[in-house]
């Protein structure tokens, strides 16, 4: 029997494209561009260290195996901002802004005329400090290093 004669293999050829896809998918988490170029993905681990790939628009949580094959394009991931990476961009901006924090982020949701931003922002904004130290902890963050730059 020739090559040609013989059966597919299709569960194998699936195995094969999920691994491919999913050597190039990020391993630290943070928030990446899709390989679409278009989609935007936040990759994180949860307290039970499971991994969660949330695509922006989507209400659904993934995994890194259906991200990677679902979500695929010829551009290569992109990582944005972090969390941390941001909140310290936004220290830095405060820093060097008469109006502080308040106005930094005012600036920032007034340029995006993105509405569910703005809503967003205000939500976070009325956190009280022990909440918002609590969540930064959890991501080993500490506000007071952020303060000081």
């Amino acid at each position: 029997m020739s090559t040609e004669d013989q059966p597919t293999d299709w569960e194998r050829v699936i195995r094969e494209m999920i691994a491919h896809a999913t050597e190039t998918a990020p391993t630290e988490p943070g928030v990446y561009r899709m390989p679409c170029g278009e989609c935007v993905v936040d990759f994180f681990l949860t307290a039970e260290g499971q991994e969660r790939w949330l695509v922006a628009g989507d209400e659904r949580s993934y995994t890194r195996e259906t991200v990677a094959i679902a979500r695929h394009g010829d551009h290569p991931w992109e990582r944005l901002y972090s969390l941390t990476e941001a909140a310290a961009e936004l220290a830095i901006l405060a820093a060097g802004s008469e109006r502080g924090l308040d106005g930094v982020l005012e600036e920032l949701t007034a340029a995006l005329d993105d509405r569910e931003v703005e809503r967003v922002v205000r939500e976070r904004a009325d956190m009280d400090e022990e909440s918002l130290s609590k969540l930064a902890e959890r991501f080993g963050v500490s506000l007071d290093e952020l303060d000081e730059s």
